[in-house]
C-alpha cells in the first residue's frame, strides 16, 4: 500500500476531515496525477435529486485548497443527535458532516476503483464496532444505495457481500478511508504503508485495526464502515 505523506491538517473547529482524508489518499495514489483534468464534481441525492453547485478540479490544486474544493462536495450531512437516535438529511450548505457516498463519488471522479465496506455481520451486533456500524446505516436514509452507484457495497443491502467482510489492512495499490467515532461525533482517517493519517492533527499514527473492527490507539472507535481505493 502506498505511504501517506500528507502534512495538512484540518481547520480547528471544521468538519472537513473527510475530504482531508480523502485528499491525502488521492495524494498518496499514483494513478491521480495522471487523471483526466479537468474533472468537475457535482453530487446528488437519490430521493430528492439536490444538485450541489459544481466544483472544478484543475489538477494543479494541492494541500488545503484540494480538500477545500472537495469538502464543498464531500460535506453533505446534517446530523443532530446521538448515535441510535440521530436525525440526518442530505444538505449544501456550510460545516456539515462527510457522508460515505459523497466521499465515494469524489473518488470515483478522480478515476479510482472504489469500494465501501461494512464490517462482517453487522446486523448481528456481536461486537460495538458492529453496533455501530448497523445504527449507522439505519440513521443515513438512502446512504448504502447512494453508495452504489459510485462503488461496490459490501453489506447488507449492498450489491456485494451482503453479510459483509472482515476488516483487513490494505493491499499493495490500495489506502483506506475508515470511518471512526470519538463520543457522539464522527471522523474520518486514512491509512497507508506509514500508518494511519489524522486530519484532526496531520499526524501519521501506528494503530491497529483487528478482523472484528477492534481498534488499539488513538481515543476513536471503529464504526466498522471504512472505504477502499485503488
Amino acid at each position: 500500500m502506498p505511504n501517506i505523506a500528507f502534512n495538512f491538517a484540518q481547520p480547528g473547529g471544521s468538519n472537513a476531515c473527510g475530504a482531508y482524508a480523502l485528499t491525502a489518499a488521492l495524494t498518496a495514489l499514483p494513478s491521480v496525477a495522471s487523471a483526466n483534468y479537468p474533472i468537475t464534481l457535482c453530487h446528488s441525492t437519490p430521493r430528492t435529486r439536490m444538485l450541489t453547485p459544481p466544483v472544478t478540479i484543475n489538477g494543479s490544486e494541492a494541500g488545503h485548497a484540494l480538500a477545500g474544493k472537495i469538502y464543498k462536495i464531500t460535506g453533505d450531512l446534517d446530523i443532530a443527535g446521538s448515535l441510535g437516535s440521530m436525525s440526518v438529511a442530505y444538505e449544501d450548505g456550510p460545516d456539515l458532516q462527510n457522508s460515505p457516498s459523497a466521499l465515494a463519488y469524489v473518488a470515483k471522479q478522480f478515476g479510482l476503483t472504489v469500494t465501501v465496506n461494512i464490517i462482517k455481520d453487522a446486523n448481528t451486533k456481536a461486537s460495538t464496532c458492529q453496533t455501530m456500524a448497523s445504527l449507522l446505516l439505519q440513521d443515513f436514509d438512502d446512504e448504502v444505495r447512494r453508495c452504489m452507484l459510485s462503488a461496490t457495497v459490501n453489506g447488507e443491502g449492498g450489491n456485494g457481500v451482503l453479510n459483509g467482510v472482515d476488516y483487513a489492512a490494505p493491499g499493495s495499490d490500495e489506502v483506506h478511508l475508515l470511518c471512526v467515532a470519538q463520543g457522539k461525533s464522527m471522523h474520518w482517517l486514512t491509512r497507508g504503508t506509514n500508518g494511519f493519517y489524522d486530519p484532526g492533527d496531520a499526524t501519521i499514527n501506528a494503530w491497529t485495526i483487528a478482523a472484528d473492527g477492534t481498534m488499539t490507539g488513538g481515543g476513536y472507535t471503529f464504526t466498522g464502515i471504512w472505504i477502499v481505493l485503488k
